[in-house]
C-alpha cells in the first residue's frame, strides 16, 4: 500500500516535479502530457528510489485484474512511454534504470533543489525579469502575431531601463500557459521576477490581464486588467505594450522611473 506521505507531496527530480495524487508531471514547471500507465509506473518508482522493483511487483499493484493478456509487452511499452516523456534512454538511463532479470529501479537523483536554486538566483546581479507571451484560448494566426509584437515591445523597452535585465524573447518565447509555476520555472531562468498575462478576445473586445510575479514567494508585485478596442490594438500594437510598460517600469526600475519623472516636470 502507498504511504499518504509520499502521495502528498510534489516529488521533484532533475528539472521535472511530480505530483503522485494528481498523476501530474511538469519540466521546468511546465505540465507536460503524461500516459495514464507511464504515470502509474512513474509513482509506483518514485515511492523507494533506488530499489529495485520487481516486474511481480508492477503486476500486483498496477495489473490487479489480470486482464492483460501479455503483462511482459504492457510493461515494456510503459517504460518506454515513460522514458519518453523523460527524454531518458534505457542505454545510458538518467531516471530509470533496467536491472537485468529483476525489474526496474529509480536512479536516486538530488529531489530537494531549493538551496541550489537560491544561490543560483542569489548569483544574479540587480533585478532580473522574464516576460512571457500572453496566454489566449484563440490559435488565430491575427491573435499570436499580435501577441508577438506586444510582448517584443514590452522585453525592448524595458531592457532599455538601467538595471534591469530581461530575457530576450527567443529565450521565453515557448513559456506560455495559464497553469504554469512561475516560482519553479523563476527560478530555472534565474530571474527575480516573472510578468505573465492572458488575452481573450470577444468580438471588437480585447481583455488582458497581466501581472508580476516574485519568484522568491510567489507574491504578486503588480496586476492589472487592460480592456480595448480588439480592432484599435490591431492597428497600433506598441500602444497597447507602451501601457503595459508604464506600469511595470516603476516597479522594476523605481530610481530611473524617478529621474524620468523629475526630467518631465523641469521640461514643462
Amino acid at each position: 500500500m502507498r504511504s499518504p506521505a509520499l502521495i502528498a507531496r510534489v516529488i521533484r527530480f532533475g528539472v521535472f516535479e511530480f505530483n503522485p495524487q494528481t498523476s501530474e508531471l511538469r519540466k521546468h514547471g511546465l505540465k507536460i502530457k503524461l500516459e495514464p500507465q507511464a504515470s502509474k509506473i512513474l509513482s509506483l518508482l518514485l515511492e523507494h528510489p533506488g530499489k529495485i522493483c520487481a516486474r511481480q511487483e508492477f503486476q500486483q499493484q498496477l495489473w490487479q485484474d489480470n486482464t492483460l493478456v501479455d503483462f511482459e509487452r504492457s510493461l515494456y511499452k510503459g517504460i518506454h512511454t515513460l522514458r519518453g516523456t523523460l527524454g531518458d534512454s534505457a542505454i545510458a538511463p538518467r531516471y530509470v534504470e533496467t536491472v537485468t532479470g529483476s525489474g526496474y529501479r529509480f536512479i536516486p537523483i538530488p529531489q530537494e533543489l531549493s538551496k541550489s536554486r537560491r544561490r543560483r538566483r542569489n548569483g544574479c546581479k540587480g533585478k532580473s525579469v522574464a516576460v512571457l507571451p500572453l496566454a489566449s484560448e484563440s490559435a488565430d494566426t491575427e491573435m499570436e502575431l499580435l501577441n508577438k509584437i506586444i510582448i517584443e515591445r514590452v522585453i525592448d523597452t524595458i531592457s532599455r531601463a538601467p538595471g534591469v535585465r530581461v530575457l530576450a524573447y527567443n529565450t521565453v518565447q515557448h513559456q506560455r500557459g495559464r497553469d504554469l509555476d512561475s516560482q519553479s520555472l523563476g527560478e530555472h531562468l534565474l530571474v527575480n521576477a516573472i510578468a505573465v498575462g492572458e488575452m481573450i478576445r470577444h468580438n471588437d473586445e480585447l481583455l488582458l490581464h497581466v501581472e508580476l510575479i516574485d519568484v522568491c514567494d510567489g507574491s504578486q508585485l503588480w496586476g492589472e486588467q487592460f480592456k480595448e478596442h480588439y480592432s484599435d490594438v490591431l492597428q497600433e500594437p506598441e500602444a497597447l505594450a507602451d501601457k503595459i510598460c508604464d506600469r511595470l517600469r516603476p516597479i522594476l526600475a523605481p530610481r530611473a522611473n524617478s529621474r524620468r519623472k523629475e526630467r518631465s516636470r523641469r521640461a514643462a
